[in-house]
């Protein structure tokens, strides 16, 4: 018998001596084997297809006609690109896009200049980034870069608000920008600083920008402001590396504040660590805004407390009863400032509508930058900017006019706070009764 008929027989034995259940068991797994092959090359075939018949990507902006026009090839022989990732894309329309469109300009009020080259250093070890300075001039960016006041008639007291936050949702900051007037200042976090297209439609809009210092808080760790908050038992080195981080985040601003996303890093804010902060804004040209009512600041920049912290998450009735509080203490003591934040869709509406009704009340809105000007003590420590630079100190002295206004401003006289840093928050009065039992307005987070 040849060889191959031997080496045939035993899988003929094996098929017949197989069980019936054995003989099923192959043949089911056997056809279901063939009908996934079948069917995943007609998936194949079908993807193959479907891609043939999709039309070739155009570059972006590049319209039809453009790109089938004389010198251009036609779309079908352009070869289609892959996809940017979405946060690609949203970028790239950032910078190619104009500015979020705000609220009009009055007559007589002045868009905010981009930042200067002249009021900019390279920051130490951060390619792309610049530090604020003073200019060769004298020029100071709190002066520059501040918001336009307006005229105060007689006998008004002044009120101003910070809106912390601002960046954070595009949503809201653009509700901001075309809902509120160009009064009220934005502070915008070093960690998130806002789209280029929302700064400058903050800009051209008259508002002026504050930078919010990550600083730690009283709370911590239950609050944590970040890896790069400003803490009281960080090394002195540590610290400053993280300030000028911070400060190099963006350009353009009038000043700091620790105002921070509705925190105030209180802990540090009021710590003697401090006044390395002070010396530096200080040497820097900015000002300082001290967002922890009923406290100070240290050392020798100048700036202002605010008075008044708004519960951001309250209702309607809610926020209106804290406006109507913000407004009585400005006319106890003269000027009030608040600090409000995050964000939220009823504040922003709320704040809106009182904004228009205040001429009423006898109380101006004005810039924070305003009542945030309360000069250094008498004794200016060593390597203050004003010891050093001369010139700065004369700039500084110089009378800054409005443009709404032909001479300069009238001093305040009434509940005018002293010279200093030690006596600016105004006492809080009792608040006001509202029909609607609106709920009291917190002195501090």
């Amino acid at each position: 018998m040849p060889v191959s008929g031997v080496s045939r027989l035993p899988a003929a034995s094996f098929w017949r001596r197989l069980p019936p259940s054995g003989r099923l068991f192959f043949k089911f797994w056997g056809g279901v084997s063939v009908v996934a092959l079948l069917a995943a090359i007609s998936l194949q075939e079908l993807s193959a297809l479907h891609r043939s018949a999709m039309p070739a990507a155009r570059p972006h902006g590049v319209t039809a006609e453009k790109a089938s026009g004389p010198g251009n090839a036609s779309p079908e022989s352009v070869p289609a690109a892959p996809e940017a990732p979405a946060s690609v894309r949203q970028e790239a329309a950032d910078t190619s896009s104009a500015a979020a469109p705000g609220m009009p300009l009055p007559p007589g009020v002045h868009a905010i200049p981009a930042p200067l080259p002249d009021l900019l250093e390279d920051a130490p070890g951060e390619p792309g980034h610049s530090l604020p300075k003073i200019g060769a001039d004298g020029a100071l960016p709190r002066r520059v870069y501040a918001a336009t006041v307006p005229a105060v008639p007689p006998g008004n007291a002044r009120v101003a608000i910070l809106l912390d936050g601002f960046g954070l949702s595009e949503d809201l900051s653009r509700v901001a920008l075309q809902s509120l007037p160009w009064t009220i200042s934005f502070a915008i976090p070093a960690y998130a600083p806002a789209r280029q297209t929302l700064m400058d439609g903050a800009r051209q809009s008259g508002h002026e920008i504050f930078l919010s210092l990550p600083m730690e808080p009283s709370t911590a760790p239950l609050d944590d402001e970040g890896p790069r908050a400003l803490g009281y038992d960080h090394t002195p080195t540590a610290d400053k590396q993280n300030l000028d981080w911070a400060l190099s985040r963006f350009s353009g601003y009038v000043g700091a504040t620790n105002a921070f996303s509705g925190l105030d890093g209180d802990a540090y804010a009021q710590s003697p660590d401090f006044r390395m902060v002070s010396k530096e804004l200080d040497a820097r040209g900015l000002r300082y805004l001290n967002a922890t009512p009923g406290t100070s600041w240290v050392g020798p920049v100048v700036g202002g407390n605010a008075a008044i912290t708004l519960d951001t998450d309250a209702d309607s009735s809610g926020v209106d009863g804290q406006l109507a509080h913000l407004v009585e203490m400005a006319k106890g003591s003269g000027q009030a400032i608040a600090v409000a934040g995050p964000m939220r869709p009823v504040l922003l509406q709320r704040l809106a509508e009182w904004s228009r009704g205040l001429g009423d009340k006898g109380v101006t809105l004005v810039p924070v930058s305003a009542l945030c000007d309360n000069p250094a003590p008498a004794h200016i420590p060593s390597g203050s900017v004003h010891q050093d630079r001369p010139e700065a100190a004369a700039h500084e002295a110089g009378s800054v006019r409005s443009p709404l206004t032909s001479s300069p401003p009238a001093p305040v006289t009434v509940g005018e706070p002293a010279i200093g840093p030690s006596a600016v928050t105004a006492t809080p009065l009792p608040a006001p009764v509202a029909p609607s039992g609106p709920a009291a307005p917190k002195p501090g987070r």
